[in-house]
């Protein structure tokens, strides 16, 4: 069982990342002048936190080694994120996303410096190494680079800053890909193959499991939309030489 400590870190975390996105959907509302895009988006990022909340809550992701059932978790990661990153299929919702500074798409990752409470977990016995280093380490470093990434965009512009933005999506994005499949492979299931005699069954409980089914499938999607934007900007470029 996780400490109150790390409880009320996760749960003060996972609420104020709904406020950014929050604010993120206010921006771009004001910036289409349609109201409906901060209503219908805002009830979509407040439906998945309660969503996630309420099923962590009913132990519904928890895991045992007996069970010889694929882990709950990876719907809790695939379906949202998935659905997140459909949305780009919507002209209306490109449009909302291109209203969004850049910058604020990634200095607002900032928040992934949350990760660093798997070393916290991990100092109190709760999850074992092979999970918590390289997913609090590696989100620790992707969070803080955003705001400095985010500085340099906005002094130089796209152009000019597309390929750190790029480079670090593609870490950021490996970063998750790597804690995911960390907490797969140590997590009590009939896929575990590390931490055997540790299994990391916080994991797939709740508080921490609030991170895998909300943090990072919305991280995902912020860097799948950030992204979109760089290749549409790079293509805009290319095709005027084209013709």
């Amino acid at each position: 069982m996780t400490s109150t400590a790390v409880t009320l870190i996760v749960v003060i975390a996972d609420i104020g990342l709904v406020a950014l996105l929050l604010g993120g959907l206010a921006y771009a509302a004001r910036a289409e002048r349609r109201p409906a895009v901060l209503w219908i988006g805002g009830a979509g990022v407040i439906a998945a936190f309660a969503v996630a909340f309420g099923l962590a809550r009913a132990g519904v992701f928890e895991t045992t080694s007996s069970s010889t059932l694929p882990p709950a978790i990876a719907g809790g990661i695939l379906v949202p994120t998935l659905l997140g990153c459909a949305l780009l299929a919507f002209a209306p919702v490109r449009s909302a996303i291109a209203r969004v500074p850049l910058q604020w798409l990634v200095g607002v990752q900032f928040y992934r410096i949350v990760g660093g409470v798997f070393l916290i977990a991990l100092a109190q016995g709760d999850v074992p190494a092979e999970f918590a280093l390289p997913a609090g380490i590696g989100d620790v470093l992707v969070g803080l680079a955003a705001p400095f990434i985010a500085a340099q965009l906005a002094a130089d512009g796209v152009e000019r800053a597309w390929g750190w933005v790029a480079g670090w999506c593609v870490l950021g994005l490996l970063d998750l890909l790597v804690a995911v499949g960390a907490g797969f492979l140590t997590a009590p299931s009939v896929i575990q193959q590390l931490a055997l005699e540790n299994p990391n069954a916080a994991i797939t409980s709740y508080p921490l499991v609030l991170i895998p089914t909300f943090a990072v499938p919305a991280s995902i999607v912020l860097h799948v939309y950030v992204l979109s934007r760089l290749l549409r900007r790079a293509r805009a470029a290319v095709r005027p030489r084209i013709a």
